[in-house]
């Protein structure tokens, strides 16, 4: 569904590239996550997809093609985008924020509404807050919105960048159980950028680590990933070395705890 062919990106001023020679492909019908520390690239690769960035050498194919010759414009609508802060216009109320994409997909106004509608009740945004602007929510809502606006056009593809990155862990938590919600309902290929573990062996079924430079230190499925990590760089990096788990009687549950005896879960 999406291809990545052998892709290399300088930017102007670097000494290297922040992308040298990466290739990899993603499931059609996968959620995949690139994970990996902050200047790996993982942006990078993400933005090349809908030709937000242009590599300097190799290809990226969507949907079987090359999008080198491809209208950009055309190409970002046919993908759903999801961002960090939800990239909300301001004089437009939630409910416009959403139908607005509708419609520069070809729906009329009122089906454009309804659509949205629609949409900001899947991701279970309260109605009331329909009529509001952004700067009348909250982060999480605002969050809500910037999901049903990527979904709004039920895309074959939908792409992700940090997008829980900027609100509370409780609404993190919340919103990915929203996500891993959609996935039940929708078919879509989803490519996911976040710098956290946990969130990217909880919403992908493909992980793909990344060191410098994009380099693939791992990809595979999460539980295969925890089970045989690589290198030490994936080690260190999944926090492997805590892991060291042993059962203990308390108060008449059995706990979860690690090698320096900190409680991580309750045994069922």
């Amino acid at each position: 569904m999406i291809e990545f062919r052998d892709v290399t990106k300088t930017y102007p001023g670097a000494t290297a590239p922040a992308i040298q020679r990466f290739t990899y492909t993603v499931r059609e019908g996968s959620t995949t996550c690139f994970v990996g520390p902050s200047g790996c690239g993982k942006t990078t690769l993400l933005r090349m997809v809908n030709r937000m960035i242009e590599p300097d050498a190799g290809a990226v194919a969507v949907r079987g093609k090359d999008i080198a010759g491809t209208d950009p414009v055309a190409l970002r609508r046919s993908i759903g985008y999801v961002m960090q802060h939800s990239g909300l216009m301001p004089h437009r109320t939630v409910l416009d924020n959403v139908a607005d994409i509708a419609m520069l997909s070809g729906a009329g106004k009122a089906e454009a509404k309804r659509r949205a509608g629609e949409m900001l009740e899947l991701v279970n945004l309260d109605p009331t807050l329909f009529r509001r602007y952004p700067a009348e929510l909250s982060g999480g809502q605002a969050q809500r919105v910037g999901v049903a606006r990527g979904m709004v056009t039920r895309p074959d593809i939908l792409i992700m960048d940090e997008p829980f990155g900027a609100v509370d862990p409780v609404v993190r938590r919340s919103l990915q159980k929203e996500i891993l919600a959609l996935k039940d309902t929708m078919a879509t290929t989803v490519l996911m950028v976040t710098h956290d573990i946990d969130e990217a062996f909880l919403l992908g079924d493909d992980v793909v680590i990344l060191g410098a430079q994009a380099r693939i230190e791992q990809s595979g499925a999460p539980d295969h990933i925890v089970a045989h990590p690589a290198n030490d760089a994936v080690r260190e990096f999944i926090g492997a070395e805590s892991w060291d788990l042993r059962a203990v009687e308390r108060d008449g549950e059995t706990l979860v705890v690690d090698a320096a005896g900190k409680v991580r879960g309750v045994l069922k």
